[in-house]
């Protein structure tokens, strides 16, 4: 078996083989790399960390190619950074960790295609982005009230561009649960996941979109996906910092998700208790959002994983 690691970023693609360092330009065709990989035969394993649309060219020379992956979860390079460097000082690139990983854990999967995963994911793209143009624009037109000074067809404009970006979030969402509708599988999970109370059709879409992508996965790693796992700091035995949350998961869901806690605080019974029992204990109201997120997060995986619709947890007994 040939393994090469694979360190993904936006213009290059940072590899290690074992014996040596490469880098290959991270193009849409990604034709150096590809003839590198042709005269490595049939035998080869691939290792990388998906990094949204950054390793898409990556996934699909592998696919074409008909080369075993090893897609690694965002928890799991920090974790292999943690323990090289507790046995040795020497730095190891992301690289030669993904190898190494590789080498223990090959020979990895053939990739499947799923189109319809990725199409949502441009979709949700395109939402993400408008909506981020909104607010700002929104924010801006407000400023600029306050000031007398202000050219009233400034704001006249602004207010065009505000309506002209959420008709654009509109058609974005549209497409995407028109898509979802064509296909029964992610049409099941759509209409599983809007029996939660406290999950509207935003919420839905992007979940169903980011379970269809990772499907397979447990607890923790979609946890980690989101970026809702913790991080602990701890040097030697007397120096502890407060733990937070990674974020390197996905920063649009983990917004989606930490917006939807408005209603599921109110509506939706598990996420009630513990939005309520942390705030009791004087948390931050940050903290207490973000932990009622990750709950929510993880009464939807449940839901998906089983297939049963929700069901309000039964009452303690006094």
């Amino acid at each position: 078996m040939y393994c090469i690691g694979v360190d993904v970023s936006k213009q290059h693609l940072a590899t290690y083989d074992g014996e040596r360092q490469r880098t290959f330009p991270n193009t849409r065709d990604l034709k150096e790399l590809a003839a590198f990989l042709k005269g490595k035969g049939n035998k080869v394993t691939v290792v990388f960390e998906p990094t949204s649309t950054y390793s898409r060219s990556l996934e699909r020379l592998c696919r074409s190619r008909k080369l075993r992956c090893l897609r690694l979860n965002p928890r799991v390079l920090p974790h292999l950074r943690e323990v090289v460097q507790g046995r040795s000082k020497t730095d190891r690139t992301d690289a030669e960790l993904l190898w190494q990983y590789g080498q223990d854990h090959g020979p990895g999967d053939l990739l499947e295609e799923d189109r319809l995963g990725h199409i949502l994911k441009v979709y949700l793209s395109c939402y993400a982005q408008a909506q981020k143009a909104r607010i700002a624009c929104q924010q801006l037109r407000e400023a600029l009230s306050h000031d007398p000074d202000t050219p009233a067809e400034i704001l006249e404009e602004l207010g065009r561009e505000i309506g002209r970006l959420k008709a654009r979030e509109e058609k974005m969402l549209v497409r995407a649960q028109t898509c979802i509708e064509k296909d029964k599988e992610a049409e099941r999970t759509y209409a599983l996941l809007l029996t939660i109370p406290g999950v509207g059709r935003v919420t839905a879409t992007v979940l169903a979109t980011l379970f269809r992508r990772y499907a397979g996965t447990n607890r923790g790693e979609i946890v980690a996906l989101v970026g809702m796992d913790p991080l602990e700091y701890r040097s030697g035995s007397s120096v502890h910092k407060k733990s937070r949350i990674s974020k390197r998961g996905d920063g649009f869901v983990r917004k989606v998700l930490y917006e939807a806690t408005l209603a599921a605080a109110r509506f939706n019974p598990a996420v009630r208790e513990i939005y309520r029992r942390l705030k009791e204990n004087g948390k931050p109201e940050k903290v207490t959002r973000i932990a009622a997120a990750r709950k929510l997060l993880l009464i939807a995986h449940a839901m998906y994983r089983t297939g049963q619709p929700y069901r309000a947890p039964k009452a303690s007994g006094g």
